[in-house]
């Protein structure tokens, strides 16, 4: 057995112990403070850099490659690790009726003649014909019937779940999660009237084996061990959520009888613990598309344990219970709607509320800020503005604070500020200095490591000590991910067999398409534009979607039309694909064409 060390986090006012041999990302991860290992813990994307004290001296270490020691110091601060994360939703006005009610039932009512039996005498009781309980229900039923104030019977549609003791104003709650691959977000309602009572967030604890889903699933591949720890990091992040809440509002986590969850097919499979091998390599296939509905102690999450998760169904391929959400918030009003919800797969769908043609594309993690030299998420010290202001390079940073690296909104708007102003030309090559007109935009670019780069922020005015830069290596990433989100747009338009302007409107879903700035994207031709169609965020629609099904019955039965109608389109198959592609990987102002 290993020797246990100890490693101190002074900063956090933390101390860990940890197995000897531990790496350092673990002992952050055990700390609370799981770190954004991007490339998995390989040591390419640093991201994952922490400072460690030596003596007198601070040095910065790649933690996922560096080993823990007794009495190791890791200057590690709680600011660092909070990342802007969407919680904002749109919920707009529906059929409040959740599938879970609390039935109150007197004492006097429950009346059972010599010989016969409990369950006979509950069931006269009921407004609704329901099922023969499982055996657990009829325990609960065994020690609460008798009870002298009554009992609750606690209802999933015509299922009995639970049977407690209770009067009739005792609590009921429900929480709707939206599991993103970076970040979750929790929104807790009474379900007794309906009303929200609070929302929480935090980063998804899973980034500490990998900042994407393929990384994840190569983690399972690898080892199926990974999978029981990658489910129980997911249980994890939505737990934590749960506990935060109901601590701040003084509510009892047995009070808790329904949680509804959406994410991507990979999210769905690692937190319900399903092998995601498959959907990883040919044939590309999920365990299932349909909803996943079971009992709250099955998957040890923070809530009655008789209560019912529910994950919403998928629709093929990548495209999962996020998208299926994101659609469900959409008005039921027939107009024809293109949906792009963007991260490092961007999901795509296009039609209306009869019908959807959905497909996913690979946009890399360029656009997150990841997979670029100094890209980071949208946390404390990230450019996430560049503008031109005098004529002179202006960016806003998240903190107001010196810069340490850019984020994905800030990478649209340097796109957009250099291609409009001739620093780079259509196919993405940075131009010399001598051949740019603006004077403060040609002094920036500089040539490291025999490669052109673009400066954003000089050394003297980073928090780096070293300049901030974009290389051309990272500007064909930025290609390569636009590239693949426009030719997927205008393939599934044609597929759908409507023209760009017969859209209604094309709407943003999710954190990356409320922070860009749209006309920025589209002009570089990210984002396709059309005369008169507007393009618009709608926030979180996929937590959106997420409440909605929680809260409405109705609401559920129009996600599972969803599923069954949905057309799922491999656009990769289109032997015209690779062509258009390519082509769409060069900048072009689609607003001026």
């Amino acid at each position: 057995m290993k020797n246990s060390v100890t490693v101190d986090f002074p900063l956090l006012n933390k101390t860990v112990e940890v197995a000897e041999g531990t790496k350092l990302s673990d002992a952050c991860a055990e700390a609370g403070y799981p770190l954004n290992l991007v490339c998995g813990g390989k040591g390419t994307c640093k991201k994952c850099a922490v400072e460690i004290q030596e003596g007198d001296s601070f040095v910065n270490v790649l933690s996922c490659q560096t080993y823990v020691y007794d009495g190791m110091k890791v200057m590690l601060k709680e600011e660092d690790q909070k990342a802007q994360i969407l919680t904002s939703s749109t919920l707009d006005e529906i059929s409040f009726n959740p599938t879970i009610k609390s039935i109150f039932i007197k004492r006097d009512s429950l009346k059972v003649e010599i010989g016969e039996n409990d369950w006979d005498a509950l069931k006269s009781n009921l407004p609704v014909d329901v099922e023969y309980p499982d055996l657990d229900v009829l325990q609960r039923m065994s020690l609460n019937f008798h009870n002298p104030a009554g009992i609750r019977v606690i209802l999933n549609r015509n299922k009995i779940i639970d049977i407690v003791a209770g009067d009739h104003d005792s609590p009921l709650y429900g929480i709707a999660f939206d599991i993103g691959t970076t970040s979750v977000v929790g929104y807790l309602y009474d379900l007794n009237e309906g009303f929200l009572v609070g929302i929480d967030s935090s980063l998804n604890k899973q980034t500490e084996l990998g900042g994407d889903v393929i990384s994840r699933i190569d983690h399972v591949i690898g080892d199926i061990k990974n999978l029981a720890r990658l489910q129980k990091l997911a249980m994890d992040s939505i737990n934590n959520i749960t506990e935060n809440i109901c601590k701040e509002h003084k509510i009892s986590i047995d009070d808790i009888y329904y949680a509804s969850i959406c994410g991507n097919s990979t999210m769905q499979h690692l937190f319900l613990g399903l092998n995601p091998e498959f959907l990883g390599k040919v044939p590309f296939s999920s365990t299932t598309h349909k909803a996943v509905e079971t009992k709250a102690k099955y998957l040890k999450t923070k809530m009655n344990p008789m209560g019912v998760v529910s994950f919403l169904p998928l629709l093929g391929g990548f495209v999962g219970a996020d998208t299926t959400a994101v659609l469900l918030s959409i008005p039921n009003d027939g107009k024809n709607r293109l949906m792009i919800d963007l991260g490092t797969n961007g999901e795509i769908a296009v039609g209306n509320d009869k019908s959807y043609m959905v497909s996913s594309t690979a946009c890399g993690p360029a656009l997150e800020g990841a997979g670029i030299k100094y890209g980071m998420r949208g946390t404390k010290g990230a450019i996430e503005k560049v503008y031109i202001e005098d004529g002179l390079l202006k960016t806003q940073v998240i903190g107001n604070i010196a810069p340490v690296g850019i984020c994905g909104s800030g990478v649209i708007d340097l796109m957009s500020v250099i291609f409009k102003n001739e620093v780079v030309n259509r196919r993405g090559a940075l131009l010399d200095p001598d051949d740019i007109k603006n004077s403060d935009l040609a002094r920036r670019i500089q040539v490291v490591d025999n490669e052109k780069v673009f400066v954003i922020t000089f050394k003297e005015e980073s928090g780096l000590d070293e300049d901030i830069y974009f290389s051309q290596s990272d500007i064909r990433q930025v290609q390569l991910a636009k590239g693949a989100i426009y030719t997927g747009c205008i393939m599934l338009i044609n597929s759908y067999g409507i023209k760009g302007e017969d859209l209604h409107e094309i709407i943003l879903a999710g954190a990356f398409g409320n922070y860009i700035d749209i006309k920025n994207a589209q002009s570089i031709g990210m984002l396709p534009w059309y005369e008169g169609v507007e393009v618009r965020s709608i926030g979180n629609a996929a937590g959106t979607g997420s409440q909605m099904y929680m809260l409405s019955e109705e609401k559920q039965a129009e996600c599972s039309e969803i599923e069954s109608n949905a057309i799922f389109i491999e656009l990769a198959n289109d032997p015209t694909f690779a062509k258009q592609y390519m082509r769409n990987t060069y900048f072009v102002d689609l607003a001026e064409n």
